[in-house]
């Protein structure tokens, strides 16, 4: 996928000539002549890096630099300065940016400074400890899970993920595709409430069918995976399971990942029998949190590490107090749940302690928060995606201190894709 760019400069000769340098090496680039429209665009567009002149009309760029890294941290930022003394480069370093280029550039000694960027930038994720984020707890049930996992990956198998809310079917198939052969082939994502109309009937124009077509094409020969197939219809049912059987096991076989809330029992009396049949034996179930006590001491111990490393904490420990209750809780929302719940805990401390005095802070809200849901199965269901997923984004959001890079992460999902649900849903953040 192509990089997108913005470039920021009062001269719009400037904005423009860089622009067509870039746009020829390929990237994709919008321009703004102050820090005003910038916000505006950077608000709306998840960029993957910004070029930048220190000297704007309504504002230096060195405050606009430190909003750019509070509101979004991935982006790259390159500052352009016409002084290109010491003092503003240090400067420029010191408040996040990732380089600095005196003017007038050199178009060689730019795309060489982006690249170098964006190679040390990719770099960092790689050594980053936390980039595979599904890990293996122990025990014996979960041995078994990734064994078969494992044989799926390796010999490219369609499969049937169930499993409850935030038991990790999302993370299983991410974990799926970099075991597996892909390469660099795409990893499509398609929820089927998106590819339903209103109560769950089939769009008059065909949109539905022409949506699933168009995701399974953009999957070709990578992997394509289908949520909550439960609520698609009967004819979408029947052109799903044309994709899975009609395949030649070729370059371009795509591999299809299924996925459901549902039982298996409950999946037969709605599947049509010949995809039902097809899927069945294909299947594995993900283990819910309730009662676990040596899986929830375990995921809580590493979503601990992995709250030091995105908030920059030091903690340490967590209070035997709050381990017990972490023990003792339901856990509704599973491995998502106690992911929210220890970044929540480790925003709330000071010290390298988790304490039993903010027991009430975490836990309080979070049951109330789940016992309003807890209505039954077919209530869950008849919810509007839309508003399940604009409150989860509003909840992440808000927990990350309005931080997209980490609300990503705590819905675990990419930056790109909370951005377009963002602007879809109409979040105010």
């Amino acid at each position: 996928m192509n990089k997108s760019l913005l470039v920021i400069d009062d001269s719009l000769t400037i904005c423009m000539m860089l622009k067509s340098w870039l746009v020829k090496k390929g990237f994709n680039v919008d321009t703004a002549s102050h820090a005003d429209e910038a916000k505006e665009l950077v608000r709306e567009s998840p960029y993957d890096m910004i070029l930048s002149d220190i000297k704007m009309p309504d504002t230096d760029g060195f405050s606009f630099l430190k909003w750019v890294k509070k509101y979004d941290p991935e982006i790259l930022v390159i500052m352009m300065t016409g002084f290109a003394d010491i003092d503003s480069a240090v400067e420029a370093m010191k408040a996040g940016a990732v380089d600095y280029i005196p003017k007038p550039i050199d178009p060689e000694k730019l795309f060489s400074k982006i690249e170098e960027a964006f190679r040390l930038q990719e770099n960092t994720k790689l050594n980053n400890p936390f980039v595979n984020d599904y890990i293996t707890p122990p025990g014996k049930e979960y041995k078994q899970l990734f064994r078969k996992l494992n044989d799926i990956a390796e010999n490219n198998a369609h499969l049937l993920i169930l499993g409850d809310r935030g038991t990790g079917k999302s993370s299983v198939v991410k974990y799926i595709y970099e075991k597996g052969i892909h390469g660099i082939k795409p990893l499509v994502w398609l929820d089927a409430n998106d590819i339903v109309g209103k109560d769950h009937v089939l769009n008059q124009n065909g949109e539905g069918r022409l949506m699933l077509l168009d995701k399974f094409e953009k999957a070709k020969g990578g992997l394509l995976y289908v949520r909550e197939i439960d609520q698609l219809n009967r004819f979408l049912q029947d052109d799903l399971l044309k994709i899975i059987t009609r395949q030649k096991k070729d370059e371009d076989f795509t591999q299809v990942i299924l996925s459901s809330e549902e039982k298996l029992e409950n999946l037969q009396n709605i599947l049509i029998p010949k995809l039902y049949n097809h899927i069945k034996d294909d299947c594995v179930v993900l283990p819910s949190l309730k009662g676990r006590e040596q899986q929830i001491i375990f995921f809580a111990a590493y979503f601990l590490r992995f709250a030091n490393y995105t908030l920059n904490k030091d903690i340490e420990s967590i209070d035997p107090v709050i381990q017990k209750q972490l023990i003792e809780y339901d856990w509704p929302g599973n491995i998502q749940e106690l992911k929210n719940l220890i970044m929540k805990a480790a925003l709330l401390t000071e010290g390298t302690n988790i304490t039993a005095e903010i027991s009430d802070d975490i836990f309080g809200n979070v049951k109330v928060s789940y016992e309003s849901q807890q209505v039954n199965k077919s209530s869950i269901q008849s919810l509007r995606k839309e508003n399940y997923e604009k409150e989860k984004i509003c909840q992440a959001l808000e927990l990350a201190k309005g931080n997209k890079t980490m609300a990503a992460s705590i819905l675990n999902i990419d930056r790109k894709t909370l951005y377009n649900k963002i602007k879809l849903y109409k979040v105010k953040v």
